[in-house]
């Protein structure tokens, strides 16, 4: 299916009413680059959101994207349903990703902020990490990394677990299945939609016994427009993933922690966040988040030591679970207030390489 729109027509911003106009900048065969512009007034810093490719839609960051929104510049980097990529578009693995990143970072210049969750920050310090050592002069000006693998080894979580668990080649061999003709992507092995759909709802279950985080935003929406776009209906609209990059992630990231340990490569390159020295980083962590653990976001500061202490922060947002730290009221009131901050010094701060005469 076609990515559900964002539906985002206005938003307030500069004490009133904006209107916001969702724009395709960039249209490739795995991904769509979107520009939330709105109408009128001063330029503000570029911030690209970009989605995880997790099985959901884009529009599973509406609620970041609406904050965002009232003093930033937003683009939305979002992923198409692998089941309507024509299978001669060629494999989407974790190197595609990261070469996603890189080119839509690339399109926006070196001022923009790249914000990921979940599954995207492991793709932003690794595309960031290239464009680094390789004095990429359109390399981003800062990362915002929210509840991501960094580090799977830290804090492991029961959802950790099981994905390092897997056997090599489980997703080809059990869960790829080819899409049959009459779609765009037809004879393209796919991570079905509806079979991710089953392991989330036994995820959702689990919240519902246990009074989690889903539970709570099931009960209780909090996010900006829980009528129009309630949260369980952005959780629940699934896409089919290439079958390669299910398979990759859950190599690269879980079972082998190649990041973390120094071992990730991208198209035959090293990718060494040490090379990171002028690329601010925010790392944002939720007390209650049950897939990412304490500590594997964060652990991104470690990879990251020529970074300076003044181009670095980190925030614990003790009550909010994975989602509150980018939907509802957690990511409202705890999470973007320091965002707003974060960027704003980032942007309006000089480049490291222009600081090498300090000491």
């Amino acid at each position: 299916m076609r990515p559900p729109s964002l539906d985002i027509s206005s938003v307030r911003a500069r004490g009133r009413r904006v209107a916001v106009e969702d724009c395709v900048v960039a249209d490739r065969p795995f991904w769509l680059l979107h520009h939330l512009r709105k109408a009128g007034g001063a330029a503000q810093p570029a911030i690209l959101v970009v989605a995880p490719l997790s099985g959901h839609f884009g529009w599973l960051m509406r609620d970041t994207v609406v904050g965002l929104l009232a003093r930033h510049d937003v683009f939305l980097l979002e992923w198409k349903d692998a089941a309507e990529v024509p299978r001669d578009a060629g494999a989407f693995a974790l190197d595609e990703n990261v070469a996603a990143v890189i080119e839509a970072s690339r399109l926006l210049g070196p001022d923009v902020t790249l914000l990921g969750v979940s599954q995207a920050p492991t793709a932003l310090l690794a595309a960031a990490a290239v464009q680094a050592a390789d004095r990429d002069p359109a390399r981003p000006r800062a990362l915002v990394l929210m509840g991501g693998f960094i580090d799977p080894r830290i804090s492991p979580t029961q959802i950790g677990r099981a994905a390092a668990g897997l056997p090599p080649g489980w997703f080809e061999r059990i869960l790829a299945t080819p899409v049959p003709p009459g779609r765009e992507g037809a004879g393209r092995r796919v991570y079905l939609g509806a079979v991710h759909g089953q392991a989330l709802a036994r995820y959702l279950a689990r919240q519902l016994a246990t009074g989690g985080e889903l539970a709570r935003k099931s009960l209780d929406d909090d996010g900006e427009d829980p009528v129009g776009h309630p949260f369980l209906r952005l959780y629940s609209t699934l896409m089919d993933l290439p079958a390669e990059f299910a398979e990759d992630n859950v190599r690269t990231v879980f079972r082998e922690a190649r990041l973390a340990r120094g071992r990730m490569m991208w198209r035959s390159q090293p990718v060494e966040p040490a090379a990171i020295e002028d690329i601010a980083l925010m790392t944002v962590e939720g007390g209650c988040d049950d897939s990412s653990g304490a500590g594997q976001t964060r652990a991104a500061h470690t990879l990251c030591p020529r970074l300076a202490a003044g181009r670095r922060a980190h925030v614990d947002v003790p009550a909010a679970g994975h989602f509150g730290l980018f939907h509802g009221e957690p990511w409202r009131s705890q999470v973007l207030p320091r965002v707003e901050a974060f960027v704003a010094a980032a942007v309006g701060g000089p480049r490291r390489a222009e600081m090498r005469t300090r000491p």
